[in-house]
């Protein structure tokens, strides 16, 4: 009888020790994927701003090419650096704007700017950035 109390306390140390280990590594497991999730979210806002001034980049080279051809109509897509982004296309709006419509992609970040501007001073009416076209 004796001897199976001597183990009894060896059982309860193993036990809890086992629970202690489970315990610790759950702990550690659920704060390195909160730093994972945070490096993704970096990540993506990252590509995000990326995408954000490709598409800009193009708005602005679309302001050149209507400052040197008013007729200019878009369609085109433009290198920048290593990326491209695309000039969907440049309409009038009545009789004295015209809308810009850009899209760039970096990884899975896209942004799609609208922007109205007034056909003669080419000076900007409205910038919007939409979900899709």
């Amino acid at each position: 009888m004796i001897y199976f109390l001597k183990n009894k306390k060896g059982y309860i140390a193993v036990t809890a020790a086992i629970l202690i280990s489970i315990m610790l590594f759950v702990i550690v497991l659920v704060i390195s994927m909160g730093s994972f999730l945070a490096r993704l979210n970096i990540s993506t806002g990252s590509f995000k701003e990326m995408s954000y001034s490709l598409a800009r980049a193009c708005v602005q080279k679309t302001f050149f090419n209507l400052a040197q051809n008013p007729s200019y109509s878009g369609n085109e897509t433009i290198a920048v650096a290593s990326d491209t982004c695309r000039i969907i296309s440049v309409v009038a709006s009545g009789t004295a704007q015209k809308v810009i419509s850009t899209q760039a992609q970096i990884q899975s970040s896209f942004t799609n700017l609208r922007v109205a501007v007034n056909s003669s001073t080419l000076s900007i009416v409205s910038w919007e950035e939409l979900p899709n076209f």
